[in-house]
Order: C-alpha cells, then structure tokens, then sequence
C-alpha cells in the first residue's frame, strides 16, 4: 500500500457475515484496497467478519461496539482513531454509529454512517424507542455523510429527524452473479422430493421478518399442494415458537427449519421459489441472491424491497402482516411454474445490469472521496 493511501476506518458492531451489514462491510474489505484505500476494521471479537479481515492481511481492533457498556464502545472507537488517524471513518449500523459518533472528535468532519434499515422506530418498549430516536437525532449534526442502502431509508430517516436529506445518498447493495453448483443437494439433505414445489425463505427468526404470517399463509398453501415443502433457513428466538405454531397449523410435515450456512447457493439452486414476509428491511441482500439465481421472489412491499424487486416483473409483491394474499401469491407460484420462470429470469437480469458488486463499492468510494474533500488519491480498480 502505498504510504500515501487514504485511510478507512470501517466500524462493525457484529461480526457475523451472515447479516446484511456485515455482508457489506466484507464486501469492501475485500474490494476497497484495490482502488487505493488502506483499510482498518474496529468490531466486536470473534466471528467470520474478523477472519476475513485478518485472511485479507486488514488490521482489526477489537472492542465493545456491539451495544454494550457504553462507555467501553466510545473509549474503543477514540483508542482506534488515535493511533489509525483515518481520513474517514464509516460506521455501519445504528449501533456502530452510536459509538462512532461519540468516540471520534472528528466525526462531524470524517464520519459516514450506513443505515441498513430502520427499525429504530419499531424494536423494543415505547421508551427504548423513545430514548433512541432521541439519541439519533441528536447525533445527526455529528455525521458528515449518510449512506442509506434504499430510497426508502433515505425518505425515512429525513421523516423521522434521523439524517439530514441534502447530506444523505442512496447506495444500493451489489453482488456477483453467483457460480453454478450441481442441483440436487440440498433436496437430498432435506429429504425433499426432486419434483416437489420447494419455496424457500432466508432469514433470521425474529419479529423483524414475521415467519408467523409465513407459516399461516403456509397453511392454506400446504391444502391445495400438499407435496409442496417450505424451508426456513435461519436461527433465532422465536424458533421454538414457530414450531409450536407449525405443529398448531399441522404443516409441521411440509416444513422444514435449516441452520444458517455461508454458502446459500444450493439452497438457492433447488429451490422453486424464494418468499419473504418481513415487517421492515432494508434492500436484503437474501432478494438480491435468489434473484440472482433466477428464483421468482414473493415478497412483502416494504422499505427497499419495491426497489429491487418489481411487482409482476421480477416477481410478486404482497402486504405486509397479511397471510391470505401472500398464500395466493405462493400458490400461483406453485400453480404457473413457467410463467413464474419469466419471473425469476427477469429477476436475473435485473441484478446483472443494476445491482452489481463493483458499482456499490465504487459508488462507497466515491462518498470516502467527496467527505475527505479531494485530500485523498482517486485510484482505478486493479486488474
């Protein structure tokens, strides 16, 4: 690295990669050297974020960013600066950026702060939420840049006071289109049926993504397919919950509940269709990836997802909390398999042309650029 490189401080209060944010900060890790930044990563111990970081020859800090002690996560962020002295310091999440804003005496000048959706408003007792949307807003005067990763966040956070619209810009998730792998094999491992409807859904178990509503509308699917099989993939405390309730529904027989896993491709590859019952999100990267894999998406209509995915184009879009449509959604699925197909192949398309890896790390860059005002070299990709 050359010693005049621009210097990045990439702040994440989880570390594993199977969540949205995470998933993006290993992202630019693995891309952002290439374009001239020397890059340094301040996260909690522990986990596949801080292996990749290390793997990747990056200097990682640990400490408690993870919404923990307080003052432990703003002393770590102030040891961090000290020593790094990065030109920017971006801040991935509420959490990270609680701690980033606080811990960083430069953070109205260096700091940039990733909203990966919002739920700030949502989560929690009346008073957690109160105590922190307080806590945003006051800190709002301490970012120099927001990054939402959807329109919808940026409409969102300006409504509630949490960023500043003329200081906020959309940039949107990227991936790779994923390499092939032989079909058949995460069927086998479930002991699911080569012909039967497989829908699948990625996420962890929580109220966030609303697998009640998933296992409900399931019900009325399971009686008019009773082959067709529902996988969830994911961990998380309403497990056990849900399986009472699959029981309750009696589509325990066609449900099947997965561990979470790094590669998702198999799973992708088997399945028929990809279906996601959230409440909020931000632009989920687990859209992106079926979509890449040519899957017809049913899911709800809300926050970033309109954004990905188009309503009878790429796939279906159904409200929230709302069991009946999202069963008729899946069933027409199951029902219309090759015009469901022209779905998913748009869906394909669509990844390929506007949600691709390179452009959301360039764009990043570009944002590292315009906050450090010049001070930092603009380099090309590599080869």
């Amino acid at each position: 690295m050359a010693a005049d490189a621009a210097r990045i401080l990439l702040i994440a209060a989880a570390t594993s990669t199977t969540g949205g944010g995470e998933r993006h900060v290993a992202d630019l890790l693995r891309h952002l050297p290439a374009r001239g930044f020397e890059v340094s990563l301040l996260c909690p111990p522990g986990g596949d974020l801080t292996a990749l970081a290390e793997s990747l020859g990056v200097r990682v800090e640990h400490g408690a960013v993870d919404g923990g002690f307080p003052l432990a996560g703003v002393r770590a962020v102030r040891s961090a600066v000290a020593h790094l002295r990065p030109h920017v310091v971006h801040a991935h999440g509420s959490r990270a950026a609680f701690y980033a804003r606080l811990g960083d005496p430069s953070a109205a000048k260096r700091c940039i702060y990733t909203v990966h959706g919002i739920h700030v408003d949502k989560a929690g007792s009346v008073p957690r939420r109160a105590f922190f949307l307080a806590a945003e807003r006051g800190l709002r005067s301490r970012t120099a840049r927001f990054i939402c990763v959807c329109d919808a966040d940026c409409q969102k956070g300006a409504t509630l006071g949490l960023l500043d619209a003329e200081r906020a810009v959309t940039v949107r998730n990227g991936i790779t289109l994923p390499d092939p792998v032989e079909p058949g094999g995460f069927r086998g491992k479930l002991g699911v049926s080569e012909k039967a409807p497989l829908v699948l859904s990625v996420g962890q178990l929580r109220e966030q993504k609303d697998h009640h509503t998933l296992i409900e509308a399931w019900a009325r699917v399971s009686v008019r397919f009773s082959s067709a099989v529902l996988v969830l993939i994911g961990s998380g405390p309403l497990e056990s919950k849900l399986r009472d309730l699959a029981n309750e529904r009696s589509v325990a027989h066609s449900l099947r509940f997965a561990a979470p896993r790094p590669d998702l491709r198999p799973a992708y590859t088997d399945a028929d269709v990809f279906a996601l019952s959230s409440r909020w999100e931000g632009l989920p990267y687990v859209v992106l990836e079926a979509m890449a894999h040519g899957l017809p998406v049913i899911a709800t209509a809300v926050d970033g997802i309109p954004e990905a995915v188009l309503d009878r184009r790429t796939g279906l879009l159904v409200p929230p909390a709302d069991p009946r449509t999202l069963a008729e959604a899946l069933m027409w699925a199951i029902s219309e398999p090759e015009k469901a197909a022209r779905l998913g192949a748009a869906g394909r398309a669509r990844v390929e042309t506007e949600f691709g890896l390179e452009a959301m790390v360039e764009r990043v860059a570009d944002v590292y650029r315009e906050v450090a005002g010049g001070r930092i070299p603009l380099a090309a990709p590599s080869s």
